[in-house]
C-alpha cells in the first residue's frame, strides 16, 4: 500500500536527483570535464557518437571538434533518467572561466560558486562519474585500482557511486532502475524473459522458452541484426558472412596478444596488478573471488549448496543446478534415432554409447 509518506520520500529522491543533474551541467560548462558513453568498450562522443579506443585521440577530438558544445546534449542519451550519472574523464581538469586546476568534480564544483558565483547546491552531489584516463589509462581515479579494459573500469567506477541496495541478495545498484530491474528478474516469485517480458513459473521454462524462441537469444549482430543464442555463434557469423575478424587482445603492459577475452584478462590481473586471489591452503593463485571459492572446497570439503526437492548436498552451485535437472519434468536433451528423452546431458551421452555407439562421437 502506497501511503503518503511515500510519495513524500519519492518526491524528495526525485528533487534529489533533478538537483544532481543540474549540478552536473553547471560544472561541465564550466571547466574542461571531458563526457563520454560506454556502450562497448570504446569512448563513444556524446555529441557526434564517433567512437575512440585512445582517450587521448577522444580528448583531442571533442576540444577540437566540439569546442562550443551544447550541454544538454551531453545528457540527451538520458534525458529522462536522471538517476544516471554523466562520465566524464577529469584528467588535467581546470576551470574554463580562470584556468584553476582542481583534482575532482566536487572541488570544481566548490571552486565555481566561491570564486564565480555560480549557481550549484553543495549539499547535493554533482551528477557525475570521474574517470582520469591517463597513460596507464584503465586506473580507477577513487581508489587507484589498475582494471584490464576500458568497461570493467566503468563497472567498478559504478560501485563507488551505488546507493541502492537489494535487500534479498545484498547486490547494490547505482541507480533504482537497476534495482529494481534485478528485483523483477532474479527475485520475482515468476521468471521473466527479459527480451518479450513473458513470465514463467522456473527458471528450467524461461530457458526452454530462450532456447526455441528466435527473437528472445540474447546475442545480436550488429551489422544484419540477425539473433543468436551464443556469443561464440555472433563471433563466427560475424567473420564467416561480414569478413570481420574476431578482436585480439594486446596486453598495454607486456604486448602479450591474445585472441580471447578471458586468458587476456586472467594474465592481467595475475601479472600485472596487485588484485589476485590466493588460496590460504595451497598458494594457488585466481584472477577472482569466485574461482578461488570454487577451488577452497577442495581443502575444506564443504557442501554449502542443498537441493530443496530431495536435500542432497553440494561443494558447488553449480553441480547443484546440474542435479536437480534430475526432478525437473522438462527433458533438454532428445535423441534423434529413437526420440528417447532425457534431461540430463550424461544420460544422454551414456544412451547414444550404448544404444547407438555408432554415432556417439558424431
Amino acid at each position: 500500500m502506497i501511503t503518503i509518506w511515500h510519495l513524500f520520500l519519492f518526491v524528495l529522491e526525485v528533487d534529489w536527483l533533478v538537483s544532481a543533474r543540474l549540478n552536473a551541467k553547471v560544472v561541465l560548462k564550466y571547466s574542461t570535464a571531458c563526457p563520454f558513453r560506454i556502450p562497448s568498450n570504446s569512448m563513444v562522443c556524446v555529441y557526434c557518437c564517433e567512437q575512440y579506443d585512445d582517450p587521448k585521440q577522444y580528448r583531442l577530438h571533442v576540444k577540437t571538434e566540439h569546442s562550443d558544445f551544447n550541454v544538454d546534449t551531453a545528457f540527451a542519451h538520458s534525458s529522462n533518467n536522471y538517476s544516471e550519472y554523466l562520465k566524464v574523464d577529469c584528467l588535467d581538469l581546470a576551470c574554463r572561466i580562470c584556468s584553476e586546476p582542481c583534482d575532482t568534480v566536487a572541488a570544481m564544483a566548490q571552486h565555481l560558486v566561491e570564486e564565480h558565483g555560480k549557481d550549484i547546491n553543495l549539499k547535493i552531489e554533482v551528477g557525475m562519474q570521474m574517470f582520469k584516463l591517463g597513460p596507464e589509462k584503465w586506473v580507477c581515479a577513487l581508489c587507484n585500482l589498475k582494471l584490464p579494459s576500458l568497461r570493467e573500469l566503468s563497472r567498478h567506477t559504478s560501485c563507488h557511486y551505488h546507493k541502492y541496495t537489494c535487500e534479498a541478495c545484498g547486490k547494490s545498484y547505482v541507480n533504482k532502475e537497476n534495482l529494481t530491474r534485478h528485483m523483477q528478474y532474479s527475485h520475482s516469485e515468476y521468471k521473466i524473459c527479459m527480451k518479450c517480458k513473458k513470465s514463467f513459473a522456473s527458471c528450467e521454462e524461461r530457458r526452454a522458452h530462450v532456447l526455441s524462441s528466435e527473437r528472445c537469444w540474447p546475442q545480436s549482430c550488429n551489422v544484419c541484426g540477425k539473433r543468436f543464442v551464443s556469443r561464440k555463434l555472433r563471433t563466427e557469423h560475424l567473420a564467416e558472412v561480414h569478413g570481420q575478424k574476431p578482436k585480439n587482445y594486446k596486453c598495454p603492459d607486456c604486448g602479450k596478444v591474445f585472441d580471447k577475452w578471458h586468458p587476456y584478462r586472467a594474465h592481467f590481473i595475475l601479472s600485472h596488478t596487485d588484485d589476485i586471489f590466493s588460496c590460504s591452503f595451497c598458494g594457488l593463485k585466481f584472477d577472482n573471488k569466485r574461482a578461488l571459492l570454487e577451488h577452497r572446497v577442495i581443502h575444506t570439503k564443504e557442501k554449502s549448496f542443498t537441493c530443496s526437492v530431495c536435500s542432497k548436498s553440494f561443494s558447488r552451485k553449480k553441480n547443484l543446478i546440474q542435479h536437480s535437472w534430475i526432478h525437473s519434468e522438462y527433458k533438454r536433451f532428445g535423441c534423434t534415432i529413437c526420440s528417447k528423452q532425457f534431461n540430463q546431458r550424461v544420460s544422454y551421452k551414456t544412451h547414444m554409447k550404448s544404444y547407438h555407439p555408432e554415432l556417439a562421437n558424431l
